[in-house]
């Protein structure tokens, strides 16, 4: 039999620890909700022209057709999805992304050349809002628009490239020689969306990690299969 008081001593105990793992769990949430900050250049940012931004982002493109067979990951918090889907990359500067939606079906966005569209037109809410950031999923660097101010810089062994859109949205680019790591957008001195990718020992992507600080949206590709493809039909590009 307890001692009298034994039992309240008990209760406290377990009453502070749960206190306590709780305040930990917080402070991890909190820590998981701030965005890490981009690297910053050893010196000064440099101007860089458009056309030698272009020829570096050039070899980043696949140089023919590629079919890629997909898994992804949406969770915004209050609803989670996923499914397969279908990538369509064709040089040098074409995507298509088809997926499998619950409830909604089949979806589709495509970027072409200075043109996107989206089945159901709300699809592009659901995903990477910026155009750099699509393209940055599957290790393609490309500026918002022809208006882009670009700038280059070097830190901790990556080459950093600044794009400023006309909007003020700006994405900084972390690159490893030709090969792009992680992709982080911000809006004044506030990061809005971080990608983050995982590439096998060739070098290709095998999965990408994307976060919509703004909206608090998280969105994964895992890349199962990558394989060469003919040219596509020229009406896949095109709203049907």
């Amino acid at each position: 039999m307890r001692a009298p008081g034994v039992d309240a001593v008990l209760f406290l105990a377990a009453l502070r620890r749960r206190f306590y793992l709780a305040a930990a769990l917080a402070v991890m949430a909190e820590a998981c909700a701030r965005p890490p900050a981009p690297l910053a250049p050893t010196g000064a940012w440099e101007p860089m022209r458009a056309e030698a931004f272009a020829a570096v982002a050039a070899r980043t493109v696949p140089a023919a057709a590629q079919l890629l067979r997909v898994h992804w990951r949406y969770d915004d918090g209050n609803q989670e999805a996923g499914g397969k889907g279908a990538v369509r990359l064709a040089p040098p500067d074409s995507l298509r992304l088809d997926v499998a939606v619950p409830v909604v079906g089949r979806a589709t966005l495509v970027l072409a050349g200075d043109s996107s569209w989206s089945q159901p037109n709300d699809l592009a809410d659901q995903v990477p809002r910026s155009r750099s950031l699509l393209w940055a999923l599957f290790g393609i660097m490309r500026p918002q628009d022809a208006r882009t101010r670009i700038e280059t810089g070097d830190a901790a062994g990556r080459r950093l490239y600044r794009l400023t859109a006309v909007d003020g949205l700006v994405t900084w680019l972390e690159c490893r020689g030709d090969t792009l790591l992680v992709a982080t957008e911000l809006r004044g001195d506030r990061i809005v969306g971080r990608l983050a990718l995982t590439r096998d020992t060739t070098g290709a992507v095998i999965k990408a990690d994307a976060m919509d600080f703004e909206h608090g949206v998280r969105f994964v590709v895992q890349v199962d299969h990558r394989e060469a493809s003919e040219p596509f039909p020229a009406e896949i590009w095109r709203r049907p």
